[in-house]
């Protein structure tokens, strides 16, 4: 990028800092849970609070592919782009992708993201469908200066510094709740009936962000904080028990707020609505498909094994230990995972400047590994796990009976993608590609560290 264009990384640090800023104002429950992330957080030294204090993602939801196609271009010009497809139909009325960097520079520099979710009208009764679809023809949600940004930036390959500035100011405009809601209180109790989903999406004029998520060391133990300090958790953290895999998050709901639904003779009518929630996260290790496989299948055994209701007052612990247990087969031993290629690593050597025997020419690349010269490193996982998403929304919102869902098919991406105006990053080929960079590293590093025909297959993922 040109130097009289403003770094992405500093755009996306300034969007998260004035939102924080708001979020704290408005949501004094907020304040707290940064107070718990950086207690938990601090605990884990100073260079992990800081790593982690820089790793941050919104949810947004958006009712059309023709706002998805405006939110790429946004996306773009501060570095992130549409990494993944999640359809999450079987329990929530969304496909979705999520923007983030696709560069570990960029991670390091500012990880904020968002996951993207668009309303499937595939998922609305027929019946129903003129209905929304004329709720969704009074959304205007981008308005003329932030379009014009938005091609400026595209056309210039960047954004000056006061380009940046008004961006980001319409930005935190974007993804802040009007008070003024979109429909009348009527409508919105009609949606309700119809979808739930469509009902948050479409309530207002805005990609309202539904929650702000900072990084913790341990969700367990942000858990645990704020059932400590008395904030009402959802029933149980989610994601993986006692293994370290992919992703962990919980959270708690925020108190509901006031919107005024307009009435047909321009008066409006105040209600309470309830959507934000406040939610940590826990970045863990990133699978393979082969592994991802797997690991899926035993936490989907594990909740199939589950018999106790959310309301059991010894649900929390029945969950946990059920949890535990099944995925108790899968692999911890960071070598055995890589024998099996289950997981995603990166290379160091374990000693400065490694040696080997005189006696010995060379060793292959898998030897290295398997007799310490080299140390596997598991690489962080940057991306979402449906499971837990759609457990968290379930406990916080009630998306129970959400009507028409589990209608994904074979070829459910490519046509997202082609609404989208793209393909979608591949998750694996990102974690795919740090492994084979960190390996090529290595060799060249090391003459006498050789790649193996075996090792090959280690990338085949």
């Amino acid at each position: 990028m040109s130097h009289k264009y403003v770094e992405p990384s500093w755009i996306r640090k300034e969007i998260v800092n004035q939102f924080l800023e708001k979020f704290e104002s408005a949501l004094p429950l907020f304040k707290e849970m940064i107070s718990v992330a950086h207690t938990i957080n601090s605990a884990a030294g100073n260079l992990e609070a800081k790593r982690l204090g820089k790793i941050m993602h919104a949810a947004i939801r958006c009712a059309s592919r023709s706002e998805l196609r405006i939110l790429l271009n946004l996306f773009s010009l501060i570095g992130n782009y549409p990494v993944n497809y999640y359809d999450l139909r079987e329990r929530v009325s969304v496909e979705c992708t999520a923007f983030r960097p696709t560069s570990v520079d960029e991670m390091k520099r500012n990880g904020f993201r968002i996951f993207c979710s668009v309303l499937s009208m595939q998922c609305i009764p027929v019946e129903n469908q003129a209905f929304v679809k004329e709720i969704i023809s009074r959304r205007a949600i981008f308005d003329n200066e932030l379009l014009t940004l938005i091609q400026t930036g595209k056309k210039q390959g960047g954004l000056s510094r006061d380009q940046a500035g008004r961006l980001i100011t319409k930005c935190v405009n974007l993804f802040t709740r009007p008070q003024e809601a979109l429909v009348s209180l009527d409508e919105y109790r009609q949606l309700r009936e119809i979808n739930k989903v469509a009902a948050q999406i479409l309530i207002s004029n805005s990609l309202a962000f539904n929650h702000l998520t900072p990084s913790v060391a341990s969700v367990p133990a942000a858990h645990d904080e704020m059932q400590r300090r008395g904030i009402k958790t959802i029933p149980v953290w989610q994601g993986p028990v006692g293994k370290d895999f992919i992703l962990r998050q919980t959270s708690c709901l925020a108190p509901p707020i006031v919107l005024k639904f307009p009435n047909s003779d321009g008066s409006f009518t105040a209600a309470e609505y309830q959507e934000t929630f406040v939610e940590f996260e826990e970045r863990l290790q990133a699978l393979t498909p082969k592994g991802r496989k797997k690991f899926e299948a035993l936490f989907a055994k594990g909740k199939q094994n589950l018999t106790l209701p959310e309301s059991d007052p010894d649900y929390a612990e029945h969950y946990y230990e059920t949890m535990r247990a099944a995925l108790s087969e899968f692999p911890s031993s960071q070598l055995e995972l890589w024998r099996h290629k289950l997981a995603y690593f990166t290379f160091n050597f374990s000693a400065s400047q490694p040696t080997l025997d005189s006696e010995t020419e060379t060793i292959t690349f898998n030897q290295a590994i398997e007799n310490g010269l080299l140390l596997l490193q598991p690489q962080q996982y940057e991306d979402f796990f449906g499971p837990a998403a759609t457990n968290i929304f379930n406990s916080n919102i009630g998306l129970e009976d959400v009507s028409n869902v589990g209608v994904s098919s074979p070829d459910s991406q490519e046509a997202f993608e082609l609404e989208l105006g793209r393909p979608v990053i591949n998750m694996y080929d990102y974690y795919a590609q740090i492994q084979r960079d960190s390996k090529s590293k290595v060799l060249q590093l090391c003459s006498q560290i050789v790649d193996g025909a075996s090792d090959k297959e280690n990338h085949k993922t």
